[in-house]
Formats: structure tokens, C-alpha cells, sequence
């Protein structure tokens, strides 16, 4: 029986992030018994996610143009890009059997696909326009598999230690920024500030001069780990808002792109994270009591609800 054959079109690295490609390597290690190829389109600004990918142990196809998708045989396409057209589509809907966007923001006036996935809390508000054909699969988040099964943190009296986590890239350099805001304030409270720096960091010798008794910086991390060991988290709110939620660790959230604002409105609304300007970390942190955070720690309990797509069967979607 011949195997099927499964395109996943992403880009990440620098300048846009690495967000789209790791939420596509992790729902890719849930299609099991597909043949996976990653596409990507071939400029140097991206080598960090190409890197990522191959690392991962898939396989890499190289696209100058978005039409070159078009020429490669497979049965069926997984686009994870805000830069698709809706014209596209419509085209690729005759070449493939089946295709699935995977979407955040409802951006296009129209969505001629099999599938629209859309794991983000807020979905069933987006006013999508469809095809008749189209399924909408919502409420099933993609995590990676080291969040599954994981206990929630204990929020405790004080605040000793801050993760920092802006995501894969960080060309406006807000880490340096925030950790100057922070370093006085650290050294008072006695409180450890552990620094993610993300693949495609442009100021990554920057960040790690940094170092210090109260200053931890990391490469590589198992990100799990260094939530778990944090009694909050200052964060963008993309993908790792949603691993920051399952552990129940609460949030400063920076809109570190216009696809994070329903986010930072929706958790807002319902208590959830805290939606900061990069300006005012320092702010509100002072005023995180724990009281706040443990009712921050509730709402989370009591509005973030999902399934992990382990659950779907994709057997029966790609068929």
C-alpha cells in the first residue's frame, strides 16, 4: 500500500519568528503513517527555520515562488502562512485531494479549503467565510509532546524566579530592553530572571553579557522545565502562551505581532494574563501580589479548555 504523501508549507526565522514552523513540526509528529515533506521558501532569512526542520528529521523542499507548490506531487497540502493569497487556494484545491489552513486571525475574505484548524481560544468568534465544503476544526491545540500529562505550578507567597521567552527571533532587541528594566528591581527582591535566547537571535552575545547572579540566560532549553520552575512568565502571546496556560503560570503578555492582539483581548477579558506594553513590565509586575496571581491562576483553570490534536483522526481527514 502506498504511503501518502503530505506538504506542509511554513516559513520562520528571522524578522518573522520561528512560531509557524515549530507548531508545524509538532503537528507533524502526529501524522502517523504519512510521507511528510516541509516546504519553505528558499531565502536566507529563513535558514533558522530550515535548520529546524531538517534537525527535526523531516524533509525539506526549497520554493522560489509559492506557484512551485503546484508542480510537487502529493496528495494533499497543510499551509501554515500569513502571506498565502486566497487565490491560492483555489487553485491548489485541484491539484490536491484535500487541503487544510492552518489559521489564527480569519485575515482572508474567503477560505476555498477542506479544512480551516484554528487552536487559538477565540476562534468560534471569527467571522470566516467558507466554501460548503469547508470543516472547521477548533478547540484542539497543538502542543508539543513534553506539555501532555504535565501538573500545573504552585503559586507561591513571593515571586524568586521570571522566565523571559520572546519567541525564536528578536530583532527589535526587547530582550536587552526589558532586562535593563528589570535589573535593579531583581537585585532588590533577590528574584532570578531566566533569559530564553530564541535560534535566530540577532543580539544573542548581547543578551548573554548579561549573565549575572540574578540573570540566567539559555540556549536550547527544554522549555518545559524552565516554566515549571517560574512563578510567571513575561512572554509574546503566540504558541507559548498556550504551553504557558497549560501549567497554569501566569502571564505578562507583549503583542509582539498584530496576530497576537485577539489574544491578549481575550485573555485580558477573562483574567487570564495581564497584556503589557513593553514599557510597563516593570509596572505591573510590582503590582502581581498573590493574591492576583492565584486568581489569575483560577481564570486559566476555569477558561482554558481544549483537546490536543492526538485526538483527531487523520486518517479519516486525509483520505
Amino acid at each position: 500500500m502506498r504511503v501518502k504523501k503530505v506538504l506542509i508549507y511554513a516559513n520562520g526565522g528571522q524578522s518573522v519568528g520561528l512560531g509557524h514552523i515549530v507548531r508545524m513540526i509538532s503537528f507533524a509528529s502526529y501524522l502517523k503513517g504519512f510521507q511528510i515533506y516541509f516546504v519553505s521558501d528558499n531565502k536566507s532569512r529563513f535558514s533558522a527555520g530550515h535548520d529546524l526542520v531538517k534537525n527535526s528529521g523531516f524533509e525539506l523542499v526549497k520554493i522560489q515562488t509559492l506557484d512551485d507548490i503546484l508542480e510537487i506531487k502529493a496528495e494533499f497540502l497543510i499551509v501554515d502562512s500569513y502571506d498565502v493569497p486566497a487565490e491560492f487556494f483555489t487553485k491548489s484545491k485541484i491539484k490536491f485531494k484535500k487541503v487544510m489552513c492552518i489559521d489564527d486571525e480569519c485575515e482572508l475574505e474567503f477560505y476555498d479549503v477542506d479544512y480551516i484548524f484554528n487552536q487559538n481560544l477565540y476562534a468560534k468568534a471569527l467571522p470566516y467565510k467558507t466554501s460548503e465544503r469547508t470543516e472547521k476544526i477548533f478547540e484542539f491545540l497543538c502542543l508539543r509532546d513534553e506539555f501532555l500529562g504535565q501538573n500545573k505550578i504552585h503559586i507561591k507567597n513571593e515571586i524568586t524566579d521570571i522566565l523571559l521567552t520572546l519567541g525564536g527571533s528578536d530583532d527589535k532587541n526587547l530582550t536587552k530592553k526589558i532586562i535593563l528594566s528589570l535589573s535593579e528591581f531583581l537585585k532588590q527582591k533577590n528574584i532570578t530572571l531566566h533569559t530564553v535566547i530564541g535560534k535566530a537571535f540577532k543580539f544573542r552575545d548581547e543578551i548573554i553579557s548579561f549573565e549575572s547572579k540574578n540573570i540566567k540566560c539559555y540556549e536550547n532549553a527544554k522549555m518545559v522545565d524552565l516554566m515549571k520552575n517560574c512563578d510567571i512568565a513575561i512572554c509574546g502571546l503566540g504558541q507559548t502562551a498556550y504551553e504557558l496556560f497549560c501549567l497554569g503560570v501566569p502571564i505578562l503578555g507583549l503583542i509582539l505581532a498584530e496576530n497576537q492582539e485577539n489574544l491578549a483581548k481575550f485573555g485580558s477579558h477573562n483574567g487570564m494574563l495581564v497584556s503589557v506594553e513593553d514599557d510597563k513590565i516593570l509596572e505591573n509586575l510590582q503590582n502581581l501580589n498573590y493574591e492576583k496571581r492565584l486568581t489569575m491562576r483560577k481564570n486559566i483553570d476555569t477558561k482554558f479548555k481544549f483537546h490536543h490534536i492526538n485526538e483527531l483522526n487523520f486518517d479519516k481527514i486525509f483520505c
